[in-house]
């Protein structure tokens, strides 16, 4: 009988977190660890069903990534690439988007030449989550989240561009 799609994922989503927690306990250089990521990603792919999901395999690929880059606080020549894919793929969700841009404001001090962008992601994705309903508690988690995000690159001096484009 073949497996459903809920256990494949659950598979997924577990083997995800053992590298994971397995590469940070290690403490593998960054270029191991995606390489690790993307060793996974082309594992997982060939059992996928989908271009969808393949694609949100890509996309979670991408964010593990991004996440370590923060982690590792590494220059933009590892955090950029996997921002721009990210972008490319798309975003899954709104709690994925508010996650990478106020990484991506947060990581601002290893690169500064970036602050307009990243003000510019975070200014959207605060537009996103003002758009939902008020009673939602995740709102307001993520309000204080951007806001947080701003209050770091603020302790390093970095502060939003005084008019982004809208």
């Amino acid at each position: 009988m073949a497996r459903l799609r809920w256990e494949w994922w659950n598979k997924v989503a577990e083997e995800r977190q053992w590298l994971t927690l397995g590469m940070i306990f290690a403490e593998v250089p960054f270029d191991a660890y995606v390489a690790a990521l993307k060793d996974l990603e082309r594992q997982f792919a060939r059992e996928a069903r989908t271009p969808g999901e393949r694609l949100h395999l890509k996309r979670l690929t991408a964010e593990d990534a991004l996440n370590a880059a923060f982690r590792m606080d590494r220059p933009w020549k590892d955090f950029g690439p996997w921002l721009r894919r990210l972008k490319r793929l798309g975003f899954p969700n709104l709690w994925s988007r508010y996650h990478i841009s106020t990484i991506y404001v947060q990581s601002l001090h290893n690169f500064p030449e970036q602050a307009r962008n990243a003000f510019e992601m975070l200014a959207d994705a605060k537009r996103r989550v003002l758009r939902r309903r008020k009673d939602r508690s995740s709102r307001q988690q993520m309000l204080d989240g951007i806001e947080h995000a701003r209050r770091e690159a603020a302790r390093y001096g970095i502060q939003p561009p005084a008019k982004l484009k809208r």
